[in-house]
């Protein structure tokens, strides 16, 4: 029988709690949540239809328990035959030894498994607790079926059991885990408004986590204010959770400064801290300030560990420091960290961006081999897209058919970096057929907006007007909605391709399907009035981005300088040219070089010559 416990809030408010306070429907008891037998198959020998049975000793049970708690079991039939024997040793085990068991399936991520026998502990009438409870709450929130946990919340206040804090901490969890951030919020400022329960800083942090993950770092910010007000001491997983979404959302010097605010009150950062600033750090080249965190990771005697270097390998690989990459891993061996496929193929990809592509090539035929390294589908990929810009699509599509030999499967990214590399070379019938043929007989790969893009920016590019318009409806047809990405595409494919005035019919018409115009489409629409001669429409088109909260980025201002310069308009260049270098913008080439060319004319402008000295200035460089 279960034990019950003498302190119980008034259970008609808890299962009141349970079945409304967060708007979920309570579905029926998880006793009736059906799983296939085979879930509770026990080990048997098979060799021999009446083996002897061997009971281990309740002194050796509790040994293993204890450690296959912590590890899992190697097999799953091994934890069920122990769960078998258990039912069949006198006296039966103690309720925290089925609690351990249950604990070791969930360290093996069998959740379904740890259910079944749990409902199989209650046809046995196995004494239970409120661990054992709140294990298979944590197993619903794992296998999506939070409203199944709530249900299992009301039984447990049913058996005369209290919900603790792990308890709600894990259906929080299970609520975020559904991007449900708002219903965890709610149920959090309810069960303190109510004084269910003193949230630990487990709780706060898991809150704390969800609302991170999901770009609400505000509130986020302002739960972390509130958990030191009420005297709950963040610790580092609560500083390392703020900085990383900091520092995601490019706010890298807020994340600096929750490092200054932690150390300073004695919580230790740790190698997730650093790696996560690091990361922010190398996104704006920042690598004076990436060298200072290294420095202090030393003097506090914190060793990067693979991400952290992998961090390093990539950002020195994106801004073509192939050099720095390599030095970082063999610095990473030295200090006795394995590089492993992610570091190779961040190498790779570093190549690849330089147009060394065969060199990439050699680091996977040649160093992985070494080295033992099994390339994945992403390493194929970066070759692929390699050899695709440099035009050598037949090598490219020689490493796409290798791919089912090296026992890997090619991904949606994979097959949109070969349709994008046949419409590069101008091979748009093979492209087609490729999509039709390969892509959308595929039943497995999934076609979404990316891939879409891909194939209506190409058609655009190879003069396929008719194909492009076709697909665009198909694509609406299908149910995928384009987004403004899709309607630039559109808009400029068809100021490419002469057709100016359906351009324009299509841009006027966003507002009525509920899509923003982008900088980048007002500057396909300020090129394309340019280009049909119409100056005037093009500013008022300038003036009205602004209006609309859209902010001009440096490419609309070359192409309206460049326009008032066609046109001869020589002022307004004047007045665009000072607004855009108090924006810190420069002049690109094509319109430092249409400048040149006019003050090498014979042209004797006023406006023009009184251009000169301001546009020569190093502002404007």
């Amino acid at each position: 029988m279960m034990k019950k416990t003498n302190k119980l809030m008034p259970s008609s408010f808890l299962v009141s709690l349970s079945h409304s306070i967060t708007g979920i429907t309570c579905c029926p008891p998880p006793a009736s949540f059906q799983f296939h037998s085979h879930f509770l198959l026990f080990s048997t020998n098979k060799s021999n239809p009446n083996p002897k049975p061997h009971f281990p000793t309740h002194a050796n049970l509790q040994q293993l328990l204890l450690e296959k708690s912590k590890t899992g079991f190697d097999k799953l039939d091994d934890a069920l035959a122990v769960f078998d024997k258990m039912l069949h040793m006198k006296p039966l085990p103690s309720v925290y030894q089925f609690a351990q068991l249950l604990a070791a399936l969930v360290k093996m991520k069998q959740y379904s498994v740890a259910v079944s026998v749990f409902r199989d502990m209650c046809v046995q009438s196995i004494s239970l607790n409120i661990v054992t409870f709140n294990t298979i709450i944590n197993c619903f929130c794992h296998l999506n079926r939070v409203d199944y946990a709530f249900s299992l919340l009301a039984g447990t206040i049913k058996h005369g059991f209290v919900p603790n804090v792990v308890t709600y901490t894990t259906l929080i969890r299970g609520l975020i885990s559904q991007d449900n951030p708002a219903e965890a919020q709610l149920l959090f400022t309810n069960l303190v408004r109510f004084k269910v329960i003193q949230p630990d800083v487990v709780t706060y942090n898991t809150i704390i986590n969800g609302l991170s993950k999901r770009g609400h770092i505000s509130t986020a910010v302002m739960l972390f204010r509130y958990m030191e007000k009420k005297g709950c001491k963040p610790n580092t997983i609560t500083y390392s959770t703020l900085i990383d979404c900091l520092c995601k959302l490019r706010l890298v010097d807020q994340a600096l400064g929750l490092l200054h605010e932690m150390t300073k009150k004695g919580i230790t950062p740790n190698v997730i801290t650093y790696s996560s600033l690091i990361q922010g750090l190398c996104d704006f080249n920042r690598w004076q300030d990436v060298n200072q965190l290294l420095s202090e990771m030393n003097t506090r005697n914190i060793s990067p560990n693979v991400h952290t270097f992998n961090i390093l390998v990539d950002a020195y690989g994106k801004e073509g420091m192939i050099n720095d990459a390599e030095d970082v891993i063999e610095f990473m061996i030295q200090r006795g960290q394995h590089p492993d496929v992610v570091t190779y193929n961040a190498l790779m990809d570093g190549y690849c961006l330089r147009g060394e592509v065969d060199k990439a090539l050699a680091v996977l035929e040649t160093t992985m081999k070494r080295r033992g390294i099994v390339p994945n589908t992403r390493s194929y990929t970066i070759l692929i897209n390699g050899y695709c810009k440099k035009l050598k699509v037949d090598r490219a599509v020689d490493l796409f058919q290798q791919l089912p030999r090296e026992g890997l499967s090619p991904n949606i990214y994979t097959y949109t970096t070969i349709l994008q590399g046949y419409f590069l070379t101008g091979r748009h019938v093979e492209a087609q057929k490729f999509f039709k043929e390969k892509m959308m007989l595929n039943k497995g790969l999934k076609i979404g907006m990316v891939t879409c893009n891909t194939m209506l920016d190409g058609l655009f590019k190879n003069r396929c007007m008719d194909e492009a318009m076709s697909f665009f409806h198909l694509m609406q047809c299908n149910g995928l909605t384009p987004h403004i990405g899709s309607y630039n595409i559109m808009i400029n494919g068809l100021c490419k391709n002469g057709n100016f005035e359906k351009a324009k019919i299509m841009f006027e018409s966003l507002p009525s399907k509920d899509l923003l115009p982008n900088v980048r489409t007002y500057n396909i629409m300020i090129q394309g009035f340019l280009q049909e001669g119409l100056l005037d429409q093009a500013s008022e088109l300038f003036v009205g981005m602004k209006a609309n909260d859209c902010l001009p980025d440096d490419v609309t201002y070359n192409t309206l300088i460049r326009g008032c310069f066609h046109n001869k308009k020589y002022n307004e260049a004047g007045v665009l040219i000072d607004e855009m270098v108090s924006h810190r913008f420069s002049a690109d080439a094509s319109t430092a070089s249409l400048f040149l060319n006019l003050l090498e004319s014979k042209e004797q402008d006023q406006n023009l010559l009184a251009l000169r000295k301001r546009f020569l200035s190093p502002a404007c460089y």
